[in-house]
């Protein structure tokens, strides 16, 4: 890929914030996993009606999501530093699935925490230049026939 021009601000910054987000979800989901009882317990004894098989499998099912989303993000990322245009559909899909599903959370918690913040602002960055005319120009045209 020695022919191609250096890649605009907007690919740098799409590029960076997809790695942050799937580092953040990634170690975040890691350490929830990790520590898995502990916040079982928590949620089980601030809500005591609650099966604690129940939590468990939902804690695991919800943490699982953040390892696809990380996971998504840094294919992404990686695709889009190679010239794929499909790196950055998927840079997108995965930011904005996570930007409105960390949004939909903290508007039914009723309160934010700053990870979540963290999340809300690393996806708008990272939609926001995923979808810029720079990046577009960027990208290879998709070839026909």
């Amino acid at each position: 890929m020695t022919d191609r021009t250096p890649a605009p601000p907007s690919v740098r910054v799409a590029v960076g914030t997809l790695l942050a987000l799937a580092l953040l979800l990634g170690i975040s989901a890691a350490l929830t996993l990790l520590g898995q009882d502990t916040v079982v317990d928590r949620f089980v004894a601030a809500q005591p009606e609650l099966d604690r098989a129940a939590v468990t499998r939902s804690l695991v099912l919800g943490q699982l999501l953040y390892l696809v989303l990380a996971l998504a993000a840094g294919v992404g990322a990686v695709a889009l530093l190679r010239g794929r245009p499909w790196g950055r559909w998927l840079g997108v899909g995965a930011a904005l699935f996570l930007g409105l599903r960390t949004l939909l959370s903290t508007l039914t918690a009723g309160g934010t925490t700053i990870l979540s913040l963290l999340v809300l602002v690393l996806c708008v960055a990272a939609v926001s230049s995923l979808l810029a005319r720079t990046t577009r120009a960027w990208l290879p045209a998709r070839r026909t026939g």
